[in-house]
Formats: structure tokens, C-alpha cells, sequence
């Protein structure tokens, strides 16, 4: 069965500014394309498919980690829909709601719910899962929020993802979380 390695995008224009991305367009910054540049030398796998979410900084830390190649766009790994927070300076939000919304306790004015993200990483992984199989190895960058959600989902952890962080979802983990959801 496939193993997936999800990993974060590096540092951006916009966390540098401390801004809330969610699904706006950020480049990466010089230090994030040296951070996911070191990241790709101490991955040591070699792997079959890569994927990344629409948002261009998943695709630059791609290309910083390894190099030029084929990658597939899958819009279930974006970053979460920050609604009308989206683009607002973080120090600009109401603090006690900001911090609940990190936990995955509130979700922004007009914005996409823990439910629906859940749903977005539990379609994208039973696709995966059902679609490769053998030792397929499977790179997938994707953002904060989603990496947030991927390891509460299967450590009931919702710690905020570091940039370049790797969590790696294999066949037990897969099979044991779709037997709690059935």
C-alpha cells in the first residue's frame, strides 16, 4: 500500500507579515526556498508521484525540495478558507476567537469549517489509498490548517504544523482511522 508524506509549504512573504494566507496567492521567501531546499537533502526517499495543492507556494517548495518535476494539482489540499479573516493581519483578530480557531473550535465569519476540511482530507486519502498501491511512495505539499487537521485526525493532536514539517500516513493509520469514521 502507497505511504504519503505530507509536508508543509516553506516560509512565506505573507507569515512573515503575519498574515492570514488561507487561500490567497504568497510567494516564499528567500529562507523558505533555502529551508525546503535543506529539507529535500535530508529526505532521503524516492518517490513516485508528487502532489500539491493549487496554491503556488506548495508548488515552489516542491520544486525547491526536488527539483523540476510532474506534479499533480489536487484542490482537497488547499489551505482552510479563512472567510472574512482571510488576508487580516493574525494581530488584527479577536485573540480568544483566533486562538479557538486554531484549535479547529471556531470557524471565521464566512469561512470553511473543521467538518468540511475533514472531509476534504478523508475523500483526498481514500482516493490515494483505493488509486496506488505496492510501495508507492507519495509526496504531498499542502498548508498549516490541512496538516493541522491531517494529524488531529490520526494522533488527536491539533499542534500548529512547523513549516516543512512531515507527517507520514501509511496503510495501518489509514486502515485504523477508516475503521473509527465507518
Amino acid at each position: 500500500m502507497p505511504k504519503l508524506y505530507f509536508i508543509r509549504h516553506g516560509q512565506t512573504e505573507a507569515n512573515v507579515k503575519g498574515i492570514l494566507t488561507g487561500r490567497m496567492e504568497t510567494n516564499l521567501t528567500p529562507k523558505g526556498i533555502d529551508d525546503a531546499k535543506e529539507a529535500g537533502k535530508t529526505l532521503k526517499e524516492k518517490f513516485d508521484y508528487y502532489y500539491c495543492s493549487p496554491l503556488i507556494r506548495t508548488h515552489q517548495t516542491l520544486k525547491a525540495i526536488v527539483g523540476n518535476v510532474d506534479f499533480i494539482i489536487d484542490d482537497r489540499i488547499t489551505e482552510v478558507y479563512s472567510g472574512d479573516w482571510q488576508g487580516k493581519l493574525k494581530t488584527d483578530l479577536p485573540e480568544k476567537e483566533y486562538d479557538l480557531y486554531k484549535k479547529g473550535m471556531l470557524t471565521p465569519p464566512n469561512g470553511e469549517s473543521l467538518t468540511e476540511v475533514d472531509q476534504r482530507i478523508v475523500s483526498f486519502l481514500n482516493d490515494i489509498f483505493d488509486k496506488y498501491n505496492n510501495d508507492d511512495k507519495i509526496l504531498v505539499v499542502t498548508h498549516n490548517a490541512f496538516m493541522r487537521n491531517l494529524k488531529r485526525l490520526f494522533l488527536q493532536d491539533g499542534k500548529e504544523p512547523k513549516n516543512l514539517e512531515i507527517f507520514i500516513v501509511d496503510n495501518d493509520m489509514y486502515n485504523n482511522l477508516t475503521s473509527k469514521r465507518s
